[in-house]
């Protein structure tokens, strides 16, 4: 299990009272990324694993860090959690029926016992998001002392997504957002989704592949309409699909206190707790 970025040990108490707690299952371990009232990261740790584990796994390590620096017990401020592998739907809202919220997923995911599925509205976009919460996830929110919100990685993306200029959002762009066996993509063009898709990869190389085919799909300009990008570095990756699109550019983004170099991978992680 490897640590990264401690930046403090100190949780006071004003901090365990008012702060604000975001964390995010991945694919090869889990993010943290805790901050005080005002948005200033007190903790930022992101925890991984070279070889896979189950998810559960990363769960007890997780649950495990938060006892022993007594978050569970004592933090009732903001809670956020995102897993990367919540399945998800987008249903329009004229159609959207809460006694079918159960159906909307049918197409994506086959549900277990335990599971919980929840929705949410999307904030200026005409559609809803179905989700269904593993039970594991739900376990451990109720362990915590304060209230916690389980969102799921679209509903972060969109909201990142409006960090973009309204002039692009007119225009069109698409936003690609990466970690180790994992890849978001959204496209909005005329202010409007054209398309949102979350997808395990089995290699890293596979977002090449998913990125231009949908890019096909949608007859997206690779010459002048720009791919923000944010993630986990894959530099080898991003510049073989550099040979296809011309403008490949982080995505535009900014959190206190932190090294610009480090911001980039954080992106969903810091934007859990801050949508709406």
């Amino acid at each position: 299990m490897q640590v990264h970025s401690i930046i403090s040990n100190t949780i006071s108490e004003e901090i365990l009272d008012s702060g604000h707690l975001s964390i995010r299952f991945m694919a090869d371990g889990f993010s943290l990324l805790l901050e005080d009232r005002y948005y200033k990261p007190v903790v930022l740790n992101r925890f991984t694993e070279d070889m896979p584990i189950s998810s559960k796994s990363h769960l007890l390590t997780c649950e495990d860090w938060l006892n022993r620096h007594t978050l569970l017990e004592k933090f009732i401020g903001e809670i956020t959690l995102v897993a990367d592998t919540i399945p998800t739907a987008l249903v329009p809202e004229a159609l959207f029926s809460e006694k079918d919220k159960y159906l909307y997923l049918e197409p994506v995911t086959r549900l277990h016992a335990g599971e919980k599925v929840d929705f949410k509205a999307v904030k200026n976009r005409p559609f809803l998001i179905v989700y269904a919460i593993p039970a594991d996830y739900l376990l451990l929110a109720e362990k915590f002392a304060g209230t916690v919100r389980i969102k799921s990685p679209a509903e972060v993306l969109f909201s990142v997504s409006d960090q973009v200029n309204a002039a692009d959002h007119q225009r069109g762009f698409a936003l690609l957002e990466v970690q180790q066996g994992y890849m978001g993509i959204l496209m909005i063009r005329d202010d409007a989704l054209q398309i949102a898709n979350h997808q395990q990869l089995g290699q890293q190389e596979e977002l090449v592949y998913h990125t231009l085919n949908t890019f096909q799909q949608l007859e997206f300009d690779r010459k002048s309409r720009p791919l923000f990008y944010a993630g986990v570095p894959c530099g080898e990756v991003l510049a073989m699909l550099g040979k296809y699109v011309r403008e490949i550019t982080p995505l535009p983004y900014h959190i206190s206190e932190i090294d610009k170099d480090a911001i980039n991978e954080h992106v969903l992680l810091a934007e859990a707790t801050r949508c709406e």
